[in-house]
């Protein structure tokens, strides 16, 4: 959450972030040079996949200036990777898009925002992972 960070911290984030475009049916998982990292849509949308056996669909509204994948983000990139979130863009989509190590870097300089939010939010995202592993046949 911003919430923890400086205004500091917030505008370093901001000026290591990076805009991506989308277009019909390109998927995303990582970036080729960035890694991993959190997508916050301005603009259209993406179903999103996984290496599972797929649970009923769930529609998700307003996505629009909402990050997503934040907890799975934190977890490291190895850790059931197979597991791991997939876009698929059904039309031109518009993201900007935070970078793992980036958030990691600050959060490695803030004690404060790993104990009382990203360390729930990675064990979390572990948790999901983990649980997607466990019910694969």
């Amino acid at each position: 959450s911003s919430k923890y960070l400086s205004p500091e911290e917030q505008a370093n984030i901001a000026m290591q972030s990076v805009t991506l475009d989308f277009s019909t049916a390109e998927t995303f998982a990582a970036h080729p040079d960035l890694g991993r990292g959190i997508l916050i849509f301005r603009r259209g949308f993406a179903v999103t996949s996984r290496n599972v056996p797929s649970p009923p669909f769930k529609w998700q509204n307003d996505i629009i200036d909402q990050p997503l994948d934040v907890n799975e983000v934190l977890v490291e990139d190895e850790y059931f990777k197979e597991q791991q979130l997939i876009y698929h863009f059904i039309g031109y989509a518009k993201v900007f898009f935070i970078p793992r190590s980036v958030i990691m870097a600050v959060l490695s300089n803030n004690e404060r925002a790993w104990k009382e939010c990203a360390r729930w939010r990675y064990f979390m995202g572990a948790l999901v992972l983990r649980s997607f592993q466990d019910s694969s046949p």
